[in-house]
């Protein structure tokens, strides 16, 4: 490869460097830091290289072309993995492995958030993606107690009048100090390059036991109560409530409504129905294990069924998805019948594309990763060897087959997209059906772990739209925004009430086993009816949907505490620019979106209808 002064490179360096490409692809790495330019400069060149060296010609095009899309193709050439769940409550129980030696077990609260949030950050310099907690209740129950036996060890020792109570309030008290320890560093420890927080995802909610609870409701609180000196919302980790109801009520009712007050104010919890997954996740006993309770990624990445092992969240994840581009397909057929035979053939080469780059993650050697293959936080029973190719170790994780843009596929095929006309929805509920069987298929066939992906394309739906408007002009009605719609949902710009939005929706979620969310704008009023927030949520995991999240739309001043909706940027009530700006991204949310996020998202944005 030879790289000369006019070379495509230099080009994309010079334009890196002087901010003259900002792309914000990654609401959760501002581009004019000077780490995130190193990054975009290194990944530019080992994009080149996966291209002349690594990927097949008729992968490359497919790539190219906007036929299948390629995710994280910057470190492709590195052999690293997407996203996983790590199972903190053994790597909590053991010695951790870092570069300059070892850390003790924790044996308290208090230590215990502190080592887990240290844990997140080495680990997410490890893949490209993120990092989920399953049951995140259950794992930290453990180190209350051990605060707990400390804090009667006290009372004893000073013989205090009511040793229990004593412990109690003291452990409630660590507790609650450890949440908002945890949440501040969450927010505060950059790692990787270009000064990104770790993409964290936290889920909980059915722990029953006093430990548990007690955990769950200090971290709503200290959520609520927000950080730093204006006291702003947490943008990580996301928070997730596991819902679950036994015997027709909800597990731990009170704190799910706690939950419910804190995404009115703070976006976060959104929420998982536990009802919703393809396995039993109780014991011969009838009681939960809990690494088997459904959980998701903060953006909505899903694990499934394993055809290599344990059916358990932890230790495993996702190593790379591809995302399939409807409209094209659509655009390149004249019925719905060629549609759906195209699309089955794109999803055969779409699988192809994942397995080959599965054989290059496998070649790589466990020394890339040492935190992670030395603690072994994706499980393993090989001895670590910084020179033993990983393998076989990854056969647990999941490949994700993606999909975007049914709806503009509908409106190019039908006329009509599922908002608007029952056939339509039948017809595209019908085909993710199939796709699914598919996977199921192709999965027993090559032995992997295939999963169909509610891609939620944060870059891709402006990448895919600026490539189908270059490939096909600007279709009125279909192309002529700078977004693709997500996935099966209903289109952002779609006039229609949450109850239709969420029983349209709904059934696709049993197809995508490897991820899936369905989210309702709401106005702000909502705060002042809490019981029909709890309504909303309840009838979403009624309905099947798997995971579910509101986006309540709240702009604040930090100049002036004033709230609101600032439409031109500044506030309404001082005109001061210092403001934050909540907006939901995909399955997480960011503070200054009008900054950070990519055009495509912030037409989006401004698309969005409330759904009342």
């Amino acid at each position: 490869m030879v790289i000369t002064q006019d070379s495509k490179l230099l080009k994309f360096a010079n334009e890196a460097i002087n901010l003259t490409n900002v792309e914000n692809e990654n609401a959760n790495m501002p581009e004019g830091v000077f780490t995130a330019k190193l990054t975009r400069m290194s990944g530019e060149i080992s994009k080149e290289y996966t291209k002349a060296y690594l990927l097949p010609e008729k992968h490359l095009k497919m790539h190219e072309e906007g036929w299948i899309y390629i995710h994280d193709f910057s470190s492709y050439a590195v052999g690293m993995q997407n996203c996983m769940f790590i199972d903190v409550g053994e790597i909590l129980s053991k010695p951790i492995h870092t570069t300059n030696g070892t850390m003790r077990p924790p044996k308290s609260i208090r230590s215990a958030l502190q080592v887990t949030a240290v844990v997140l950050q080495c680990q997410s310099n490890a893949q490209f993606g993120g990092i989920a907690i399953n049951a995140f209740d259950f794992h930290m129950a453990k180190f209350i107690k051990l605060s707990f036996y400390k804090h009667m060890e006290t009372a004893i020792k000073f013989n205090v009048p009511d040793p229990d109570t004593f412990a109690w309030d003291q452990v409630k008290e660590e507790t609650k100090q450890a949440c908002e320890a945890f949440l501040h560093n969450l927010n505060h420890l950059e790692s990787r390059a270009g000064n990104q927080l770790p993409f964290v995802s936290i889920n909980y909610g059915c722990d029953t036991s006093r430990e548990g609870r007690l955990f769950i409701e200090c971290m709503l609180n200290a959520t609520m109560d927000g950080i730093g000196e204006k006291r702003t919302t947490p943008i990580f980790p996301i928070q997730i409530w596991q819902y679950r109801k036994e015997e027709g009520k909800i597990l731990n009712e009170d704190l799910f409504q706690l939950a419910n007050e804190c995404s009115i104010k703070r976006v976060y919890p959104n929420y998982v129905n536990t009802h919703q997954e393809v396995y039993d996740i109780l014991d011969k006993n009838g009681k939960i294990v809990p690494d088997l309770i459904p959980a998701t990624m903060g953006c909505r990445t899903r694990l499934g069924k394993n055809l290599h092992g344990y059916n358990g969240k932890s230790g495993r994840g996702n190593l790379s998805p591809v995302t399939m581009n409807l409209p094209k397909y659509a655009m390149e057929t004249d019925s719905w019948e060629e549609f759906c035979t195209l699309v089955k053939e794109m999803a055969f080469i779409g699988i192809d594309m994942m397995e080959a780059r599965l054989r290059w993650q496998r070649k790589q050697l466990m020394g890339a990763a040492p935190f992670m293959y030395k603690n072994k936080i994706w499980k393993h029973d090989q001895p670590y060897n910084e020179k033993a190719k990983i393998g076989d170790i990854l056969y647990s994780g999941t490949l994700a087959l993606g999909f975007i843009g049914i709806a503009e596929a509908l409106l190019i095929l039908e006329g009509k997209h599922h908002g608007e006309s029952e056939e339509s929805q039948e017809k595209a509920l019908n085909l993710i059906k199939d796709l699914h069987n598919f996977c199921d298929k192709e999965s027993q066939r090559r032995r992997l772990n295939i999963s169909l992906y509610a891609t939620p394309a944060e870059s891709l739906c402006h990448t895919f739209a600026k490539k189908l408007q270059e490939q096909y002009g600007h279709v009125q009605g279909v192309f002529d925004k700078e977004f693709i719609t997500n996935s099966f949902h209903v289109p952002v710009w779609h006039n229609i009430n949450y109850v239709d939005k969420i029983a349209i929706e709904a059934p696709y979620h049993k197809y995508c086993s490897g991820g899936s969310i369905t989210y309702v704008e709401l106005r702000s009023e909502i705060n002042k009816t809490p019981h029909l927030y709890k309504n909303l949520i309840e009838g979403a995991m009624e309905e099947g949907v798997y995971y579910f999240a509101t986006n309540i739309q709240r702009d604040r001043c930090l100049n002036c505490d004033h709230e609101g909706l600032f439409d031109d940027l500044k506030c309404d009530k001082c005109q001061s620019k210092d403001i934050i700006t909540l907006r939901r991204v995909t399955g997480y949310i960011t503070g200054a979106y009008h900054k950070v996020f990519n055009n495509g998202k912030k037409d989006e944005v401004r698309n969005r209808v409330k759904h009342n």
